[in-house]
């Protein structure tokens, strides 16, 4: 079994991996998503499992992996 990564770089914000496209992110996160969902299965329970559901580009450009739904983001960044 061969691992094939995609490519990164720490992003500016200094929070999180910095993916150079849409597509690499969108990538990384269907791996991401079947990873933890493997790890919940041989748990057992997917009970208080945090996927990442999107992905948004940040003001240094870069693209990022979140697990935070648009809505609950817009309502924390309204205030």
């Amino acid at each position: 079994m061969s691992f094939r990564t995609v490519d990164w770089e720490p992003c500016e914000c200094g929070m999180k991996r910095g993916f150079d496209s849409r597509h690499d992110a969108q990538k990384a996160m269907g791996r991401a998503q079947a990873k933890r969902t493997r790890k919940a299965d041989a748990r057992g329970t997917r009970r208080g499992l945090r996927v990442e559901s999107r992905v948004y580009e940040c003001d240094f450009s870069a693209w990022h992996m979140t697990s935070m739904s648009r809505r609950a983001y817009e309502e924390v960044f309204a205030a």
